[in-house]
């Protein structure tokens, strides 16, 4: 925390000068937040408003991109009422882990269920995860050498966490996290997809091998099973 406190100095004072107004809270969370940080990790910072739009997001992104600093900034912006109220599941685990720097606002979590408070954002994942293995698909029968597999892996990746937060499981992004709980409750066989799928990832990724064409058909078949997360957990919760 001490090595990036000009940092969150430099920031806070920035975004409370160009939102006098507006800006309620700053709230770092993250690896710097929980003490596990390595010397360049980056900085995790979500800004709470009283209010939020369109304009208002743009500045945002325009001003975190011009501040000098020695970290990767990873900012997220949302309103009060949003925050409070959860409505994706990376708020509750701000609200778990993360650490106010600069204001204040309500840090309680939810009562509300997750099935409810996270439905709207469980259809969007849905419809925007579903959309990039459709596009994968659609590229693949124009050139059969298109990989794909890192759009595969990351639709696949955020439809579990998607699924497991409306089960009440919290929003990690770690494979030794999400594939035990994978298997609790979508099963083996999809679990056994995914572990499948990460390590193409990591194949393709991560190494100098290229990918085969069977390797990136295989990550498309793969990934049009895991997303069936979408339709277990519909039909499990009546949604």
């Amino acid at each position: 925390m001490k090595e990036i406190e000009n940092e969150l100095s430099k920031i806070i004072q920035i975004i409370s000068e160009v939102f006098p107004e507006t800006l309620k809270s700053i709230i770092l969370y993250g690896s710097w937040a929980k003490g596990t940080a390595r010397e360049k990790s980056d900085i995790d910072l979500l800004f709470v408003f009283s209010s939020l739009n369109d304009e208002n997001n743009r500045r945002i992104h325009d001003l975190t991109i011009r501040i000098d600093t020695s970290h990767i900034l990873d900012i997220v912006s949302a309103s009060v009422e949003d925050f409070e109220k959860e409505k994706i599941p990376l708020f509750t685990a701000i609200k778990k882990e993360g650490r106010i720097v600069f204001g204040e606002c309500n840090m309680e979590i939810s009562n509300v269920e997750p099935k409810i408070k996270y439905r709207e954002f469980f259809f969007r994942s849905k419809n925007f995860e579903t959309s990039k293995i459709k596009m994968v698909e659609k590229i693949k029968e124009e050139d059969s050498f298109y990989s794909g597999i890192g759009l595969c892996y990351s639709a696949s990746k955020h439809a579990i966490q998607a699924s497991l937060a409306m089960k009440g499981e919290g929003y990690s992004s770690k494979i030794r996290v999400l594939l035990p709980l994978c298997e609790k409750y979508f099963g083996r066989n999809i679990a056994d997809s995914f572990r499948k799928l990460f390590n193409l990832y990591v194949k393709s990724e991560y190494t100098l091998e290229v990918p085969t064409e069977s390797e990136s058909n295989l990550a498309l078949l793969l990934a049009k099973e895991i997303i069936k997360v979408y339709e277990i957990i519909e039909k499990e919760l009546d949604i």
